[in-house]
């Protein structure tokens, strides 16, 4: 059995939360440690909680923008995997140009979250 890997929404959008939390829990090998609006919330959550996988969105509640969040996450919290999730396809170079960011997904795309968590953690290599 894989490690289970610790998940951090980064979402505003109650509605919005709540579907990145049902598309992970179709993976038991996920564990939620909690959503935050804004990422001033989520670098303390990060802080505690050792995350493997970070889906930002990037407009946020607060000060902080996802892109601006990504770069303080990756510091508190090293070893995530850090998911820009936002609906503005304009932000695609830009979080290609943020070595913190490590991949990026339209919201409309969001079948694809899962299985590219799977992915940027190693979860989707079957064992031999």
């Amino acid at each position: 059995m894989t490690a289970v890997k610790i998940l951090v929404v980064i979402e505003d959008d109650p509605d919005l939360q709540f579907l990145i939390e049902t598309i992970f829990s179709m993976d038991d090998r996920f564990s939620i440690a909690g959503a935050a609006a804004s990422a001033e919330v989520a670098l303390e959550m990060a802080r505690t909680t050792e995350p493997g996988i970070i889906v930002l969105d990037h407009g946020l509640a607060g000060a902080l923008t996802g892109i601006e969040a990504a770069p303080r996450l990756k510091e508190v919290a090293p070893n995530a995997k850090i998911i820009l999730f936002t609906a503005h396809a304009e932000l695609r170079q830009t979080a290609a140009d943020e070595p913190a960011i490590d991949a990026f997904l339209l919201k409309t795309n969001s079948a694809k979250l899962l299985t590219l968590a799977q992915k940027l953690t190693g979860m989707d290599v079957q064992p031999a």
